[in-house]
């Protein structure tokens, strides 16, 4: 097993009219996961060229840290709410550094 981070791009896209919402509700996990011990990064961008579709890059310190993460009571929470929110299911890329990549530059570090 690789005790490398493990990497979460995620791709969320706010239903017409609630783009706000998504939006306000997005930065409160992130600013909730921020605290969490095995996050190393959290970060949200919204989508230049595509308002209203937010893009979360996360970076955890284990397979356990991201467990955790989901399983915490912010997570849980955004998740029962998605269907009053988003337009569809998020999207969502997980990954672990290539054995090439542990370079300086190869990896997504806090």
């Amino acid at each position: 097993m690789n005790d490398l981070p493990r990497t979460i791009v995620a791709v969320a896209t706010a239903q017409a009219g609630k783009e706000a919402e998504l939006k306000r509700r997005i930065e409160g996990v992130a600013r909730a996961s921020w605290d969490e011990p095995g996050v190393l990064t959290y970060a949200v961008h919204e989508l230049e060229d595509q308002p209203g579709r937010f893009m979360m890059v996360e970076v955890y310190k284990s397979d356990a840290a991201f467990q955790s993460h989901l399983d915490s009571d912010h997570v849980t929470a955004f998740i029962a709410d998605w269907p009053d929110l988003v337009t569809h299911d998020l999207e969502v890329f997980e990954g672990k550094a290539a054995s090439f990549a542990e370079g300086e530059k190869g990896l997504l570090r806090h």
